[in-house]
């Protein structure tokens, strides 16, 4: 079996079903300031960290003071590296008066003479400016035999936007495709392994970010995340925090699985959630995600309804998590809120605002298999979910089933609305699914006290009428 090397980039490996390939050659392709400087830097840091020997071959004019410049700045650098087991080589000159001849014995030579087990070599497009098309695909092929021979991997970086039909893609081992890109307003990166032998890679493309710390990659969480038996049982009840609720639900929502709270603005969704919220307890931690609400402002929400959100959180025993709705990786949140309550074992998740999850997806209709992958997940630790999504407010007339493919991903579908009637506001709340369970079909007003949600009509406005 072939030994892989990490790259050093956690939802990368992911992608190349564990790293790269030793005695192998890899294509990095995308546009300038794209990241390939820094993935290729990342991973030799990384090699290095694990026992390795790397050595980074530049041709461009860039000296090797000014790159190391901008990579101590990265989190993954590490001066100690250099220059014994991390070293950094120019190839420009030698490039510039002998060619690739010249060029490729450099290569073969500086590889055996610091003993490396990864090299890159940054700048490939300018070997392919100083000669021919045949000559540039003979030098390629050459490089790959190098690599094999001195069963070290070879990244070869290049910023050229090469047809997948070009010839040096079917000789390399793997082919890495980096690209910035816009939509409307909105710039975002993206990488996608077009190519990688021997493995059984995550194909199309997948969201990346550029921080101090290095490139952090999210695969696709339809596609990555591994789907496990959920670990509930049928018969076990999760109290909603409302024994009216409870009632109507016949017992509270099944363990472990997931509802969506749909309704328009003002229709309770929120302080329903909080009611689920304030039964956490050492034996059902909760974890809640919000995107217009900081948990300062949201504690004090609850104190007004009268609901202790204070006790649980400041027992550790709930986790109230915060992102303002802008360009989120919702790749990223995703696996976030998969790994916090894995951590704790959480077993009550609320999480508010979907509306913000949709609007930072790239594909918009990818979104009922995002919320599907992550309810799996959280069906698997015996988490149980609630989610909340804004509609517009329905006319009671109107057929009160909530027909979109989001409503079909989860388990359970309450509906919240709001309607006028006598000249006041009432609120009302219908189940509409509860997967494979009774429960109770008929609309039930409820409304909204300093001591929270309360069924029935509201007292304040059943006024007598005046006689005629």
């Amino acid at each position: 079996m072939i030994e892989k090397f990490p790259t050093g980039i956690e939802g990368l490996d992911r992608l190349t079903d564990g790293g790269f390939l030793r005695g192998s050659a890899y294509i990095v392709q995308g546009p300038p300031g794209a990241g390939k400087t820094i993935l290729a830097n990342q991973f030799c840091y990384a090699h290095v960290r694990a026992g390795g020997r790397a050595l980074y071959m530049t041709l461009l004019a860039e000296s090797s003071s000014r790159m190391l410049g901008y990579v101590s700045q990265m989190g993954f650098f590490e001066g100690g590296a250099l220059p014994d087991a991390m070293q950094y080589i120019s190839g420009y000159g030698v490039l510039e008066r002998e060619g690739l001849p010249g060029l490729l014995k450099l290569v073969q030579h500086e590889i055996k003479r610091h003993r490396a087990t990864a090299m890159v070599l940054d700048g490939t497009f300018v070997a392919q400016s100083v000669a021919s098309e045949q000559e540039f695909r003979a030098f390629i092929h050459a490089l790959q035999g190098v690599a094999g021979v001195a069963n070290a991997v070879l990244v070869m970086l290049t910023h050229q936007n090469r047809r997948a039909s070009c010839p040096e893609h079917t000789m390399v081992d793997g082919w890495i495709e980096l690209s910035d890109e816009t939509q409307g307003f909105r710039a975002y990166r993206t990488i996608q392994v077009r190519k990688h032998r021997g493995a059984a890679i995550l194909p199309g493309r997948h969201r990346f970010r550029i921080t101090q710390a290095g490139i952090a990659v999210f695969p696709r969480v339809e596609d990555s995340m591994s789907v496990a038996a959920p670990a509930r049982a049928d018969a076990h009840r999760l109290t909603s925090g409302l024994d009216e609720l409870d009632g109507v639900l016949r017992g509270g929502f099944p363990a472990g699985s997931a509802a969506m709270l749909v309704g328009p603005t003002g229709s309770g969704k929120t302080t329903l959630g909080m009611h689920f919220l304030a039964r956490s307890s050492v034996q059902e931690p909760g974890l809640m995600l919000g995107f217009y609400e900081t948990p300062a402002r949201l504690r004090q929400k609850a104190r007004c309804v009268g609901l202790d959100l204070d006790t649980p959180i400041e027992s550790g025993t709930l986790e109230l998590v915060w992102l303002p709705p802008a360009d989120n990786v919702v790749d990223e949140l995703v696996h976030d809120i998969v790994r916090r309550a894995r951590a704790r074992q959480v077993k009550r998740v609320f999480v508010d605002g979907l509306v913000a999850i949709r609007d930072s997806l790239v594909i918009p209709r990818r979104m009922p298999y995002v919320i599907n992958a992550l309810s799996m997940q959280l069906a698997a630790l015996g988490a149980t979910a609630l989610y909340t999504s804004e509609i517009p407010e329905l006319r009671l007339e109107e057929t009160l089933m909530p027909s979109d493919e989001l409503s079909a991903m989860v388990d359970n579908v309450l509906l919240l609305n709001t309607g006028r009637r006598d000249q006041a506001l009432r609120r009302y709340l219908s189940v509409i699914k509860l997967r494979d369970s009774d429960f109770d079909p008929r609309t039930h007003e409820f409304h909204i006290t300093d001591s929270g949600i309360v069924f029935g009509p509201d007292a304040k406005i059943l006024l007598p009428r005046k006689a005629g």
